[in-house]
């Protein structure tokens, strides 16, 4: 017995794409390959260029600025925006200030700040420290083109890194120094990322307004040289408007 063939159903109109949503997506081609920092005409222009009104224009850019293509500053204007790719695996190195230049762009990182700290019990187990041993805890700024982008907090053990606060230059990449002054072949060995809204003090830290998310690493480095001991213990936030993590497991 053949069974009976079940009706097909009738196939769904192709619904229409909101004006709005055209016109982001013209925008974005046009936009596309314009260097970083070029400005957008105003709404009006936009709205006399595209054929539709300003308001819609409005709504084309807000859109556009959620995808993070554009940036809109009170009172400058509409900007290209582009954002960073910023790669995490364990053969990748794990160096913030080389992924920001290897994007074309010119990193800077200013140190906020030292202490010994008595680590947490989850830095100390990530860190594989006993229990009374110190770290020594650094806090630094991270800057393109010399504007805030993220800021980070690394816990270090300071038998394997001693004298580093005499070594590192406060702007110096802290790859580099534990590359080629300490000689660590310093590699990825641990790490955890989430996007969340920003906590109050990150989001006031950074300047943004209201708690858009924001992009927390949290990733040890170990030293390829010592038996893969761990070096440091870093929980960095990032704009999520000015990155975007790429995690892969198998480069």
């Amino acid at each position: 017995m053949i069974d009976p063939i079940a009706p097909t159903p009738p196939k769904k109109p192709p619904s229409r794409v909101p004006v709005y949503l055209a016109a982001a997506d013209t925008l974005a081609e046009q936009i596309a390959d314009q260097p970083v920092g070029t400005r957008l005409p105003s709404e009006e222009e936009l709205a006399k260029q595209l054929g539709i009104s300003r308001l819609t224009a409005r709504a084309a850019l807000a859109e556009l600025e959620r995808r993070y293509l554009v940036r809109r500053r009170q009172g400058s204007g509409t900007f290209v925006s582009r954002r960073v790719d910023y790669l995490i695996s364990r053969h990748h190195p794990p160096s913030w200030s080389q992924s920001v230049r290897s994007a074309g762009l010119t990193p800077d990182v200013r140190t906020t700040g030292w202490r010994l700290a008595s680590p947490s019990p989850d830095v100390r187990r990530r860190m594989r420290i006993g229990p009374r041993r110190q770290v020594l805890a650094l806090s630094r700024d991270r800057f393109i083109d010399n504007e805030l982008v993220g800021f980070a907090e690394s816990f270090f053990d300071t038998a394997v890194v001693p004298d580093l606060t005499q070594v590192l230059d406060p702007a110096a990449s802290l790859y580099g120094v534990l590359a080629d002054h300490y000689g660590l072949q310093p590699v990825r060995g641990w790490f955890g990322v989430a996007i969340d809204p920003a906590p109050p003090e990150v989001a006031e830290h950074l300047g943004l307004t209201g708690r858009p998310p924001v992009i927390s690493i949290r990733s040890r480095t170990d030293a390829a040289a010592r038996d893969h001991r761990p070096v440091e213990l870093t929980v960095s936030w990032l704009r999520a408007d000015v990155f975007r993590v790429e995690i892969d497991f198998d480069t």
